[in-house]
């Protein structure tokens, strides 16, 4: 799926398995209060939770029913986000995405390209015939870009 761009607005990137090095970009995600009301954490993590997590994370997504990469910058290595797989369904192969851009890198398209990346992902490597996301119908930064990828409004 090819998603709207603006030109010379996207950098080089690309998507990569959560590593044990990971635990501060997951703290600085995680724990960003202003996200929490377009996900589901209402609390925030320890870093002691997600160095573990981090530590023993095993994308399989079949088995846990869902997938975190993250999203680098392929020239600096810079991280610039976080792309999430989740409600992964063999059966439907199907799933909903979910997309965290850190604010220093958020207004330069960065989203598109990883929305593009992972819907790619989901497609070509793991089969799923549908990926959807649930956004709030008030997060109209998120509606905007999903919509701008290809994906349309189906309930509210």
């Amino acid at each position: 799926m090819e998603c709207n761009h603006q030109a010379n607005d996207i950098r080089a990137l690309a998507l990569r398995a959560v590593e044990p090095g990971d635990a501060a970009l997951l703290y600085e995600v995680e724990n960003d209060a202003e996200a929490w009301d377009d996900g589901d954490t209402v609390a925030p993590y320890s870093m002691h939770t997600l160095e573990e997590y981090a530590r023993s994370y095993r994308a399989d997504p079949f088995a846990d029913g869902q997938l975190r990469l993250i999203a680098i910058d392929t020239e600096s290595g810079e991280p610039a986000g976080i792309a999430d797989l989740y409600s992964i369904s063999r059966r439907n192969m199907n799933a909903y995405a979910a997309v965290y851009i850190l604010p220093r890198m958020r207004g330069r398209g960065i989203g598109r390209r990883v929305v593009e990346l992972l819907t790619g992902y989901a497609s070509r490597r793991l089969g799923l015939t549908s990926v959807a996301a649930r956004i709030r119908v008030s997060n109209t930064v998120s509606r905007r870009l999903f919509a701008g990828c290809g994906y349309r409004e189906a309930g509210m």
